[in-house]
This record gives structure tokens, C-alpha cells and sequence, in this order.
């Protein structure tokens, strides 16, 4: 179960940083951009902590989580195209991968 939390969360944050450096290609000063390379970033350290055996590996989950969603949001609203059932899906995905952390 630890591998398989371990696979989606590295899939989660990878997806989302490949989603960020395009946005910065486009948009040199996008904040919400550097907001997901950071919860990224937060989330994978958080894979590392884990696999670490650290007890604390959920606080960097939650918070890399909470600046990606905190980041679409801000990206859906920029470009006035907020898509609700994206953010829900990605909400309930981030509050599945925190409990998993942990729970672990």
C-alpha cells in the first residue's frame, strides 16, 4: 500500500510540475505557476520522507497539496475558465493522498 501512495503522489506532483514549466513558457511571471512547482516540489519530499520512514512525511503532503489546488484555483480564475468538477476531482485526489500519508 506504502509503494503504490508512494507511485501516485510522485505521478501527482510530476504531472503538476510538467503542467507549471508549460505555463511558465507561456507566461513568464505566473505566481500560480511557481505556487505549483513549490507544492511540487513539497509533495515529492513529502514521497521522500516516506520512504525515509519519517513520521512527519504528511505536513509537506498537505502542504504541497494545498498550494496545487490552491494554484489551479488561481489559474482557473486568471484565465476566468474555472472548471469545477477538475478542482473537485484534484481536491479529492489531494485529501486521498494526505490520508494515505497519514495513515502510513
Amino acid at each position: 500500500m506504502q509503494a503504490a501512495l508512494c507511485i501516485v503522489s510522485v505521478l501527482f506532483g510530476g504531472l503538476h510540475i510538467l503542467a507549471a514549466v508549460s505555463q511558465l513558457k507561456s507566461d513568464k511571471r505566473s505566481v500560480p505557476a511557481l505556487l505549483m512547482i513549490i507544492g511540487s516540489l513539497l509533495l515529492l519530499g513529502a514521497v521522500i520522507c516516506n520512504a525515509l520512514r519519517m513520521s512527519l512525511d504528511y505536513i509537506p503532503a498537505l502542504l504541497g497539496c494545498v498550494l496545487i489546488c490552491a494554484a489551479a484555483i488561481m489559474n482557473g480564475v486568471k484565465s476566468q475558465k474555472l472548471h469545477i468538477q477538475h478542482h473537485i476531482i484534484r481536491a479529492a485526489l489531494s485529501i486521498a493522498l494526505i490520508v494515505g500519508f497519514i495513515l502510513l
